[in-house]
């Protein structure tokens, strides 16, 4: 019975010990084994047999006995250490799950925290910045509206300056306030519904109406004209005709003698009143003032010229205009020129004391803020000398006879005021040119081939923005009743200052591809502050006109085109030649050395490079064709400064 038992649970066992053969080999790799016990086709009788294989081995059985049950031993305190040990590990898993699901409850916490502070934050950062743009916008409607008002003040008081000076007929005052109320009322166009401002534009648009008619009412009582253009029709069959005025002709030199004294005590009294007065009062409000002086000149020709005419038609009337050229002359030199302030460079020559001041380093001494109010008021009065001395010839033609209108003509003196008003623009520019001098000097010194970034625009650029903001605001509001010679100025000026740019570009050398990177910047900054020249500084913005456009363009191009080269890569050399030719219009060999040698390239890698510029320039067509293309021969204006600058270093090598 118990031999039954003992069957049945080893055939239990066995049936719980039947590993599938997947396991079995998937422990076999994990633990190999090479013990007959560990085999999954355990056989216990051929183990016995390999245990005792004879009769004779049977003496030893129980020392294998012993040796079995040893193992069985230990193997149930391997069993017994891993079933206690599973049980731990089960304790100790669930504490780590419990302690996981805690972490995880602790970091949702936290997420959840970190959300509701975002939130918070991102509520507060829009608080913030709806009250920043609530403050910007504020402060741009206010300062709109501080704009508008002190506009707004400015037009009322010019509205009453205008009509009180329209009655007192101050037509030189006049001309000038017009024009700055006219810029003034531009601001208002958008505003014209309401009452206040539609008045007074139409104050404006009455007294510009009540100006012209008095003006012409004026002129016409002065200098009658041909229409008020008919004279009666002299009777040629009258014997009477002129016989009075003739007796008076013999004894008209002591008129004309008298006027002659009279007109150089008038212009000799004007010298001593601009010395004890001293140049008009800065007005850069309402234009440049032309000089009372020269109203006075002309009310007194016209009183001379009625007078005359009344006595005599003939040659007393063109004994008067000698006299007349006489003293529009002097004016022209001794009340205009004579008191143009004078520079050291204002004769455009090359002088000693300019040398030892470049020499020593020291700056050319600029015009005062008096000093270019003075000139601009200068150039006024000549202009309107100008436009009076013609409208003068135009009248004096009109009281002589017939016969001798030929006979009368001012256009030297009109040139004499032409060249007065030149003058007045050239020290204008002469006077910025020299201003900027120092800057790109410095310019030209400085180690391009040591910068290692881009960075702003360069401080030699700041210095000329800051020379062209502190003069052209100052000219072009003194020039504003003589709007054509202030662009003028602004081409003369373009026209000198590019130049002078470029030949200054050339002497940086050797120049790196970051240093060529800021003088393009810099260059680009220039071009478009020199764009913006002719507005520069106004509340009123104007296009510039197209003719200075074209000048700014044309140059600054020429020098961003000239950088563009020297960044280029040098080699292939064909490339680098084609794309010289192709990016300079005006090229030659000169111009191309120039910017080898701000490349840095030694002499011996240029002369190849110069050969292959030679081989691919155009030639130029023989015959009459062809003498358009002989400009590349001859000097061009670098060149040409080039040869001054070093003659002037010649001389101060000497001194």
């Amino acid at each position: 019975m118990m031999e039954e038992e003992e069957l049945e649970f080893v055939e239990e066992l066995e049936a719980v010990l039947q590993l599938t053969p997947d396991v079995q080999l998937a422990i076999e790799q994990v633990f190999p084994s090479q013990d007959p016990l560990d085999r999954a086709d355990f056989n216990a009788v051929e183990y016995i047999n390999t245990l005792f294989p004879t009769e004779q081995s049977l003496a030893n059985i129980d020392e294998v006995v012993n040796k079995i049950r040893l193992k069985i031993r230990r193997l149930d305190d391997n069993i017994r250490t891993v079933v206690r040990g599973q049980t731990n590990v089960g304790q100790d898993g669930r504490q780590a799950l419990e302690e996981a699901q805690k972490a995880i409850q602790q970091l949702f916490g936290k997420i959840k925290d970190i959300k509701d502070k975002a939130e918070k934050s991102e509520q507060m950062v829009k608080e913030i910045t709806r009250d920043i743009k609530q403050l910007d916008h504020a402060k741009r409607h206010l300062t709109t509206s501080i704009t508008t008002l002190n506009h707004l003040h400015m037009l009322a008081g010019g509205v009453d300056s205008l009509e009180a000076m329209t009655r007192r007929r101050q037509y030189g005052e006049v001309a000038n306030l017009l024009q700055g109320v006219m810029n003034v009322l531009e601001h208002f166009h958008k505003y014209m519904g309401v009452p206040q401002i539609r008045q007074l534009s139409e104050r404006v648009k009455a007294a510009q109406t009540e100006l012209g008619q008095q003006i012409l009412a004026d002129f016409e009582e002065a200098f009658p004209s041909q229409g008020t253009k008919p004279k009666k029709p002299k009777a040629p069959d009258n014997p009477f005709h002129g016989i009075v005025s003739k007796c008076f002709e013999p004894h008209l030199y002591v008129y004309i003698e008298s006027q002659d004294k009279n007109l150089g005590e008038l212009i000799d009294r004007f010298v001593a009143d601009f010395k004890a007065q001293g140049p008009p009062k800065p007005n850069t409000d309402e234009g440049g003032a032309v000089l009372p002086s020269c109203a006075d000149l002309f009310v007194y020709y016209k009183k001379c010229m009625v007078q005359c005419s009344q006595l005599s038609t003939g040659e007393p009337m063109i004994a008067l205009t000698t006299i007349f050229q006489k003293y529009l002359r002097e004016y022209a030199w001794k009340i205009l020129s004579g008191n143009l302030p004078k520079t050291t460079s204002s004769s455009g020559g090359l002088t000693i004391s300019s040398l030892l001041k470049e020499k020593e380093g020291s700056e050319v001494a600029k015009f005062t803020l008096e000093e270019l109010c003075l000139i601009c008021s200068i150039l006024s009065t000549a202009e309107y000398c100008l436009a009076t001395t013609q409208q003068l010839e135009e009248k004096l033609k009109e009281k002589v006879d017939v016969s001798l209108t030929e006979r009368i003509n001012l256009t030297g003196e009109m040139d004499t005021f032409s060249t007065v008003i030149s003058s007045s623009i050239q020290l204008l520019v002469q006077d910025l040119d020299a201003a900027c001098d120092p800057a790109l000097t410095a310019m030209s010194k400085m180690q391009w081939q040591n910068v290692e970034h881009v960075g702003d625009q360069s401080p030699y650029v700041t210095s000329v923005i800051l020379h062209i903001k502190q003069n052209v605001p100052i000219i072009r509001d003194n020039l504003a009743s003589t709007r054509k010679y202030f662009t003028q100025f602004c081409i003369k000026f373009a026209n000198s200052f590019i130049p002078k740019f470029i030949t200054h570009l050339f002497k940086c050398k050797p120049i790196s591809m970051v240093g060529a990177e800021q003088l393009l910047l810099d260059t680009h900054s220039l071009k478009m502050v020199l764009l913006d020249l002719p507005s520069i500084g106004s509340q009123v913005v104007r296009k510039a006109p197209a003719s200075y456009t074209k000048i700014v363009v044309k140059g600054m191009t020429r020098a961003e085109m000239i950088l563009k080269v020297v960044m280029a890569p040098h080699e292939p050399l064909v490339v680098f030649v084609d794309n010289y030719i192709k990016l300079l219009t005006d090229c030659n060999t000169e111009t191309f050395q120039k910017i080898l040698d701000m490349k840095g390239l030694k002499r011996s890698e240029q002369s190849s490079m110069l050969e292959l510029l030679r081989q691919r320039l155009p030639t130029p067509p023989s015959g009459p064709e062809g003498s358009g293309s002989l400009s590349l021969l001859a000097p061009t204006p670098e060149q040409e400064s080039s040869r001054i600058r070093k003659l002037e270093k010649l001389i101060k090598k000497r001194l």
